[in-house]
């Protein structure tokens, strides 16, 4: 156990955490800002955030109370498999903003809820993953998820867009994470708070 968000990016750069759990409700404060600098320095760890009020923030889960002692251990034991496969070697992830994506297990995580992926939304969602804040244009994304350079019909296309788009936008009419690019393509991209 520490202290401080300083604190804890020492301890856990000494010696690798499965988990970090921040509990900024018992150090009255908010803790975004000590989120952040953990998500910042240790991308690959995730992290729970206790606060008080909203349930936004950096971290890979944050629970607001009351909750009870069983939603805790349930997002610790989300988490803890979300990062290591079932013969215990870890799972790749991609993480950006509140999303994470698990490579392996074609899982989505937002704000703490999980979404299966099929594989060519898998692969979609990693693309984007791996290119955040570039436009892709729509060829390259035929090209690579479906290994095409037909473009006569991409409706395929704009299904797992949608599909994407409903797992991570609040609402998906107005996307903040995944812009259409008109007549080029997408861009995904976590907006500065």
């Amino acid at each position: 156990m520490v202290l401080s968000g300083k604190q804890a990016v020492t301890a856990f750069a000494v010696s690798k955490a499965d988990l970090i759990v921040i509990d900024a409700i018992s150090m009255n404060t908010p803790g975004d800002r000590i989120a952040r600098q953990l998500k910042h320095d240790l991308p690959e760890t995730p992290v729970i955030h206790l606060r008080q009020g909203s349930i936004d923030g950096p971290a890979d889960i944050v629970l607001s109370p009351p909750f009870t002692t069983r939603k805790l251990n349930n997002a610790v034991d989300r988490l803890i498999s979300r990062t290591k496969s079932p013969d215990g070697k870890p799972d790749q992830t991609l993480s950006h903003g509140p999303f994470i994506l698990n490579v392996s297990r074609r899982l989505l995580t937002t704000n703490g809820q999980d979404t299966p992926l099929t594989p060519k939304l898998a692969q979609l969602v990693e693309m984007f993953f791996r290119n955040p804040g570039e436009v892709i244009d729509r060829g390259r994304l035929m090209e690579q998820v479906w290994q095409t350079n037909y473009m006569g019909d991409t409706r395929t296309l704009d299904v797992h867009i949608r599909w994407f788009r409903s797992a991570i936008e609040t609402n998906p009419a107005k996307p903040v994470y995944l812009k259409t690019i008109r007549g080029i393509g997408y861009k995904f991209e976590i907006p500065p708070k």
